[in-house]
């Protein structure tokens, strides 16, 4: 199959106004790849089908060429990193395959955050291991590296606040620039950990449920044992944020405005109003109170209370899950 050399292509995209929808094609040009199985019951052909029944009409509509080499390393990652062996199949087609976060332009980044990732991934050990390993080099070695830049520059990106949407997409955007705020940091972060196979997630709230407001995008990772939170910076710390659980015990469910929301490629159970559009895009979203009452449901014994979840009026007065959030943000 011949190298195809599309660089810095624009194609009209679907969804948000008239907006166009900027495929930046990195140094490295695309890869001949074909349409094989990686030995697994995963192929790109049938990756690349769930990626395109999937998706809501908010999503560009992308050329067959940008969707093959994503399903292509997508695949690869999961087939030759040891860690990405251990996530189930579902979370990999959620969570890893996706090519993008929320509303950001859409670069060309899986391949070349690839090649420069994986050799790091190849040697964890553990999900969390790669995550506290990889997150620093995503900050620093992504923007040095002319396997992703055209022009390698050997600053680390650096947070600056109030840039969103202005600095969103990975590679074109905030990699070139060298800085972003919480938004398109976490992007960077959830699209570097995807390229190694590592399920990654941005979550966030429109507005903080506190006098003050303000809001706020960050990280969620899985490592095994569920998902994890962090914020978008070079020291990863799980679990542990400014926000939590100053800001976050006051979210409200019942208010998608102040609730805890994961930004989703599937439908989900809530939408969250991406504020940085006016008027507000509403993007699929999983509440993530909710969804952490399903887990304590699914692992209830008859000694536990169950969260009660009555149609149409979740939760009930009768609750067990402290303030409808994540335990992990309380």
């Amino acid at each position: 199959m011949r190298r195809r050399e599309d660089r810095g292509c624009i194609f009209p995209a679907v969804g948000h106004g008239s907006a166009l929808c900027l495929l930046f094609t990195p140094a490295c040009a695309f890869s001949a790849w074909g349409d094989h199985s990686t030995g697994m019951a995963l192929t790109v052909d049938g990756v690349m089908n769930w990626l395109v029944q999937n998706a809501d009409a908010l999503q560009p509509s992308m050329p067959d060429h940008y969707l093959r080499s994503n399903a292509f390393y997508a695949l690869k990652a999961r087939g030759e990193i040891p860690v990405a062996q251990e996530v189930p199949e579902e979370l990999f087609l959620k969570e890893v395959l996706p090519y993008r976060v929320v509303d950001e332009p859409v670069d060309h980044w899986r391949e070349g955050f690839f090649q420069v990732l994986a050799p790091h991934a190849m040697r964890a050990t553990s999900l969390r291991g790669a995550v506290e390993d990889l997150v620093p080099r995503i900050f620093q070695e992504l923007r040095a590296s002319p396997k992703v830049m055209r022009k390698p520059n050997q600053t680390a990106v650096v947070f600056k606040s109030n840039l969103t949407p202005e600095m969103m997409a990975p590679i074109s955007e905030t990699l070139t620039s060298g800085y972003a705020s919480c938004t398109g940091s976490s992007i960077l972060i959830v699209d570097g950990l995807r390229s190694v196979g590592i399920p990654a997630r941005l979550v966030g709230t429109p507005q903080w449920n506190i006098p003050t407001g303000g809001n706020h995008n960050w990280v969620e990772v899985w490592t095994g044992d569920g998902w994890h939170f962090f914020d978008a910076v070079p020291d990863v710390r799980l679990d542990e944020a400014w926000f939590a659980p100053s800001n976050t015990k006051f979210a409200n469910n019942k208010d998608s405005t102040h609730a805890i929301l994961s930004a989703e490629w599937t439908k989900g159970d809530a939408t969250y109003p991406l504020t940085w559009r006016k008027p507000a895009v509403l993007w699929r979203a999983e509440d993530l109170a909710q969804e952490d009452c399903r887990q304590q449901n699914r692992h209830a014994t008859h000694r536990e209370a169950k969260c009660s979840m009555a149609k149409g009026n979740w939760p009930s007065p009768q609750k067990t899950c402290e303030r409808f959030l994540p335990k992990r943000l309380i």
